[in-house]
């Protein structure tokens, strides 16, 4: 056949194609499916945390609330009484009779005779141990009303600087032997005169008196005349003087001596009188 024959019969039968099928649009890739734009999405909310409060102010600290402390007493204040400020012209004749565990002591009989016979009033501070040995002595004397008593501790220690529990203990025990007597002390006097004011200030809290001396007889001394001790005493004496003698046997010269300074005091013009109504006549120093 005739190349334009045949051209002409593809063409005829393309015509009846488009005729029964309708056009055929050329062949294209189809593009890919593109999928509608969304719209942009916002973010989620940020959620805000609650405000934090200020912190409060602070506070001073709450003040630490304890027992009320008792303040300290200023113990300077506290000294024994040496004598008494008196316009009287009174004196008070003392006695120790001290006694410890290893040397009770005795009684000198000599002495109390020369106070009997010329009645004076006298103070003997007694330790609990010379009283606890001198039963038959104590007897005698708890019933004298030229007599009193005061403490002189029990065992005759050095007290200034004890402990308290152990100053209370010297007292307590010496008051509970006088008490078998129907005895209290009007005063303490410390053992060797030694004190602290410390001593003085618990001695006071026990509801008695420190009380020394200002005249010094030395009859305890092995050098002690009778003469010397007349002299001494008869000098220092004055109005409201608390004089002290030895009556455990240690005056060795006290018997002798007693008499003339007793009437030396008397032609001066003293009175003997008791410790507690020479400490209830005026001040005291």
């Amino acid at each position: 056949m005739p190349v334009t024959a045949a051209l002409t019969l593809v063409a005829l039968q393309a015509t009846a194609a488009v005729v029964e099928f309708g056009p055929v649009a050329p062949f294209r890739p189809e593009a890919p499916a593109v999928e509608p734009a969304q719209p942009p999405t916002a973010p989620p909310p940020v959620s805000t945390p609650p405000p934090v409060p200020a912190p409060a102010p602070a506070q001073p600290p709450a003040p630490v609330t304890s027992a009320p402390v008792e303040p300290r007493p200023a113990l300077r204040g506290f000294a024994p009484i040496r004598y008494i400020e008196t316009t009287e012209p009174t004196v008070a004749i003392t006695f120790d009779a001290c006694a410890t565990r290893t040397h009770r002591a005795g009684f000198d009989r000599r002495v109390f005779d020369v106070v009997k016979r010329e009645q004076v009033p006298i103070t003997i501070f007694v330790s609990g141990l010379w009283v606890e040995s001198h039963p038959d002595v104590m007897a005698e004397l708890a019933v004298d009303p030229l007599v009193e008593f005061g403490d002189h501790s029990y065992e005759h220690p050095h007290m200034s600087h004890l402990p308290v529990a152990r100053i209370v203990q010297e007292i307590d025990q010496t008051e509970a032997a006088l008490a078998k007597y129907g005895k209290r002390s009007v005063a303490f006097r410390p053992p060797f005169g030694e004190w602290s004011h410390r001593l003085v200030y618990v001695v006071q809290d026990l509801r008695l008196p420190t009380v020394t001396w200002d005249v010094v007889s030395g009859d305890p001394s092995a050098r002690t005349t009778a003469p010397a001790m007349i002299r001494e005493v008869l000098r220092r004496s004055r109005a409201g003087s608390i004089i002290i003698f030895h009556i455990n046997g240690r005056g060795r010269k006290t018997a002798e001596a007693l008499p003339p300074i007793l009437a030396g005091l008397r032609e001066r013009g003293f009175r003997f009188v008791s410790l507690s109504q020479l400490m209830g006549a005026g001040g005291h120093e």
